[in-house]
């Protein structure tokens, strides 16, 4: 069974780390794209080595996000990470050999989150994964632009644009706190 972190235990944890992969899911959308580029960057402005997995069905709507991210062929990591990723359907093949090796963290929302990593970082009532990358991050390391921009499209995917009945003025908040930062968001919605 999966241990389930808080927000300050994934932070606590992600700090002691080097040596990062970070995962997405099948038919990659924004949230699972920006919450890895903004994971993988917060990493690098740590000192931390990370990558995220090049995932053979990223778009070039998406693309851009992880440009200069995507791990070498051959890399191997201390430390596995998902995001965004609540079943063990959801795994690109090339990623399918770390689930079986093991996964070490997976940071979700989705209700339907199968604890198959051997720590879960989980609230399922956030709209976007990205709320919660956006608040371990923030224990972290300063929410640069850098940061800001995958996140904000985390966010601005899975709350279609901020119109669900999942958003909420928290994650409002979040999105003003990204935008504050210098962001043009125009691009993104």
């Amino acid at each position: 069974m999966s241990a389930r972190l808080t927000v300050q235990e994934t932070a606590d944890f992600l700090r002691t780390l080097d040596g990062v992969l970070i995962l997405t899911h099948v038919r990659p959308d924004g949230d699972t794209v920006g919450c890895a580029a903004g994971l993988c960057t917060a990493l690098r402005e740590r000192g931390k080595t990370a990558w995220v997995l090049p995932d053979p069905e990223l778009t070039e709507i998406y693309r851009p996000y992880v440009e200069g991210l995507l791990a070498p062929e051959g890399y191997a990591p201390d430390t596995v990470v998902a995001v965004d990723m609540a079943a063990r359907g959801l795994f690109p093949d090339n990623a399918k050999v770390w689930l079986e090796r093991g996964v070490d963290l997976t940071i979700d929302h989705h209700p339907s989150q199968e604890f198959y990593a051997k720590d879960t970082c989980l609230y399922e009532k956030k709209a976007a994964c990205g709320e919660i990358v956006h608040d371990i991050i923030a224990l972290l390391t300063a929410v640069t632009p850098d940061i800001a921009l995958p996140l904000y499209v985390a966010i601005a995917t899975d709350t279609g644009c901020f119109v669900y009945s999942n958003t909420t003025a928290r994650t409002h908040r979040i999105a003003a706190a990204l935008l504050d930062t210098g962001i043009d968001a125009a691009p993104v919605n």
